[in-house]
């Protein structure tokens, strides 16, 4: 604008009024923008038929800047008398003016389209990179973690005939002598070969199978705690135990309840309830709050119990925990599959 008014200027000898410039170049600003904002996203959308419908709109708009042109000239004469309406008509040079006045603005408004679309274009890219890397970057994560964890599960298997040889020769040693003992080192046996086996197995385990190595941790804490009173509630429907679920996590949560929780009140038992409902399962585990001092290792279990679930159903499964009325509540809720 500052370049084309100097030019006449220089041209002419002469500035114009100042809304006269701003009347022509508002209508030159238009076509600009109606261009760039309209017409070709429009000619774009469909790419058939992009020539044809280019050239209609451009024609249209062409004709409609004319008539824009025309009434801001009439609308400038009657602004200022002194500019001869006779001068204003409709001809061949004011068409062909016209004209090419809105051919060069269309190409400054393509020219500013197709390079807001590069840049955009460039932006996707590079946004796609970054993503393209970022999922690299977490694949590659997940193969670290997933070898150290196999290398873990392969070091914590590290010859179990020889363990439970060993378990066997001390219960052969000691059931006459110390039956208690021996029941205990028994049924410790059982849940160790249990955990090994199912590590070993497949991804998710039918819930009945975890029944009675949880019934076996039942018996062994009350053995260990010998004269007091464990209550604990094992609510398990049978549609909920023909379920499969991840190992080994009914086990965490009730050795989390043993370990941390008060079960020593008749009228407050601790419970442990699975459902399944709505192609889902649902787990909740609720006990009173331990108020003894002794609180080593606060729930580093649950901490377990949420990445497995994690890395076995992502984000589909929830896992909250949280205290009400003196009671520890922990509630999962995951896909049945």
């Amino acid at each position: 604008m500052l370049y084309e008014s100097f030019s006449v200027a220089l041209a002419t000898g002469t500035f114009s009024k100042l809304s006269f410039y701003l009347l022509h170049y508002a209508v030159n600003i238009l076509l600009f923008y109606f261009h760039a904002f309209v017409v070709l996203p429009v000619a774009a959308s469909a790419r058939r038929n992009i020539i044809w419908k280019l050239t209609l709109l451009t024609i249209f708009e062409i004709a409609l800047f004319l008539a824009f042109k025309f009434g801001t000239d009439h609308f400038i004469a009657l602004l200022y008398p002194q500019m001869s309406r006779n001068q204003i008509i409709l001809d061949q040079k004011f068409i062909a003016g016209g004209i090419w006045r809105s051919v060069y603005f269309i190409l400054l408004a393509s020219g500013y389209y197709y390079l807001r679309y590069y840049i955009k274009e460039r932006d996707n890219i590079e946004l796609l990179k970054k993503r393209a890397y970022e999922e690299a970057l977490k694949a590659k994560e997940s193969l670290i973690e997933l070898n150290n964890a196999r290398n873990a599960f392969l070091r914590a298997q590290i010859n179990p005939h020889f363990l439970f040889n060993t378990l066997n020769f001390i219960y052969s040693s000691i059931h006459k002598t110390n039956p208690s003992a021996a029941k205990t080192l028994s049924l410790l046996a059982k849940i160790m070969r249990y955990a090994l086996e199912s590590g070993n197995g497949p991804g998710l385990t039918v819930l009945e199978d975890e029944l009675g190595p949880a019934k076996l941790l039942l018996d062994l804490w009350k053995i260990r705690q010998e004269d007091e009173n464990t209550e604990i509630i094992l609510d398990i429907d049978d549609e909920s135990k023909r379920a499969k679920f991840v190992p080994l996590v009914i086990l965490t949560l009730l050795e989390n309840m043993l370990k941390h929780g008060n079960l020593s009140d008749a009228q407050h038992p601790g419970m442990l309830k699975i459902r399944v409902k709505a192609s889902q399962i649902m787990v909740m585990s609720k006990n009173l709050i331990n108020t003894g001092l002794n609180d080593s290792g606060y729930h580093t279990g649950l901490q377990n119990v949420r990445q497995r679930l994690f890395l076995t159903y992502g984000k589909e499964a929830v896992m909250r925990q949280y205290v009400k009325e003196n009671y520890f509540i922990v509630q999962i809720t995951s896909p049945l599959r």
